[in-house]
């Protein structure tokens, strides 16, 4: 029998429960040498979505340790259980399907890019997306430079597997109210080299797999709120490719011509996240069967943002703020902690002026650089989509020192489905 004491100091700016003691605690218990074939857990606190997501993202369940590449990868996690000391008020599977889902999001995000490429990673979404019954639509490689999708194209038509624009789209029976209609977009670079602006010392480089933590957590608390069962209209666009080094690599001084007629010119390709969210932004605000009233992108974006909210609160860039706020409370209530970065489009703005393009794809040194990217992303937005804009860059939260997170599909199901666990 294990002990841990959680901590009762939380500060105004933290989730009350403090998951990430409840983590540490349950891989404590799991490391203690002895064999465990099933851990018993006794919750005394009351808030189950925090607690169990925390559970939930103690073990990691992607290797090739013992021979486990044979078998998917899977490292064979010791089963949970957990009980409530108060009794269980969620619906019952409720927290087994989140939390499988929070798995699911670790996995993709520790699997390297030989395992999951942009081919692969697409059609698991399509998998997924067909088995809970929504529409799947992808647009990769030549297509999308035919069709104008020019950042992400530019970004990932050097690499081996080609990129790829791939969008769920889900429709509950009835009507929906407008204000119900929500969509997701998720930054997928499955692996960054920098480009020709390659990461120097090679070290940098080091985790760069999981550059593609925005789709996935993004995909992940989709897929959660439709096995749920919600009644929203939902879609999850992720924007996936591989910023590789080859003949046909974009480089700096490039121009691209973005889906929203904005032309770029390249100053850094490693710079490239935005490029790609641009295109996809643009589709979600345009392109879908529906008009969303919110836009949700996610994305291990900027190294600023932990300097920004630090290591583990994710960065918002929000042009509403009643959206802002309620996004800083779901990700207290849910453990998923967010924090505002300054939002001033009219200084942003400035900071990407070009000679020859409409914008260049870095902005100016000091200048609060993490809600300039997400300035960036949001000055391709539709014209006439008026909706409510919620940037979240988790360059840091998306990981720890054991690996991926899970971060965003705890935050995603508290802010657009917490009525679904009652």
């Amino acid at each position: 029998v294990s002990i841990g004491v959680v901590d009762a100091t939380a500060s105004r700016h933290n989730c009350a429960v403090r998951p990430d003691l409840i983590t540490a605690i349950i891989r404590a218990a799991l490391a203690d040498g002895k064999e465990t074939k099933t851990l018993d857990v006794i919750a005394l606190g009351t808030e189950e979505l925090p607690i169990a997501s925390a559970i939930a993202r103690a073990q990691l369940t992607f290797t090739a340790k013992k021979g486990a590449g044979e078998i998917a990868y899977d490292a064979k996690p010791t089963p949970i259980r957990v009980f409530f000391s108060e009794g269980l008020k969620s619906k019952s599977g409720a927290l087994e399907t989140i939390a499988t889902y929070i798995q699911l999001c670790q996995r993709l995000v520790d699997a390297p890019t030989n395992v999951l490429d942009t081919t692969t990673f697409a059609e698991i979404a399509a998998a997924y997306g067909e088995k809970l019954g929504c529409t799947v639509d992808i647009i990769k490689g030549e297509e999308l430079r035919e069709r104008g999708y020019g950042g992400i194209y530019g970004v990932g038509k050097a690499a081996e597997f080609p990129p790829h624009l791939v969008t769920l789209t889900y429709k509950p029976k009835g009507e929906v109210d407008p204000t119900s209609k929500i969509s997701f977009v998720g930054k997928g670079i499955v692996y960054d080299t920098g480009g020709l602006a390659i990461k120097t010392p090679a070290t940098v480089m080091c985790s760069m797999k999981g550059d593609m933590g925005g789709a996935a957590g993004v995909f992940t608390g989709f897929c959660s709120l439709v096995a749920l069962g919600t009644k929203k209209e939902l879609s999850v666009t992720l924007c996936l490719a591989d910023n590789a080094i080859g003949p046909r690599s974009f480089r700096n001084d490039d121009i691209l011509r973005l889906k929203s007629g904005l032309s770029v010119e390249v100053q850094n390709t490693d710079a490239e996240g935005r490029l790609v969210l641009a295109d996809g932004v643009y589709h979600a605000s345009s392109q879908l069967s529906f008009k969303p009233a919110q836009i949700m992108n996610m994305a291990t974006l900027t190294g600023a943002q932990g300097i920004n909210t630090g290591q583990k609160h994710a960065g918002l860039y929000v042009n509403d703020e009643a959206a802002e706020n309620a996004t800083v409370a779901a990700g207290k209530k849910s453990g998923d902690t967010c924090f505002p970065m300054v939002y001033l489009p009219e200084y942003h703005k400035a900071n990407f002026a070009s000679n020859i393009a409409d914008y260049k794809n870095i902005s100016a040194a000091n200048d609060a650089g993490s809600s300039c990217a997400g300035h960036f992303v949001e000055a391709n937005l539709a014209k006439e989509w008026k909706g409510q804009f919620i940037h979240v860059d988790i360059a840091y939260p998306s990981k720890d020192a054991k690996g991926a997170t899970g971060f965003g599909v705890a935050l995603i199901v508290q802010q657009y489905g917490s009525e679904l666990l009652a």
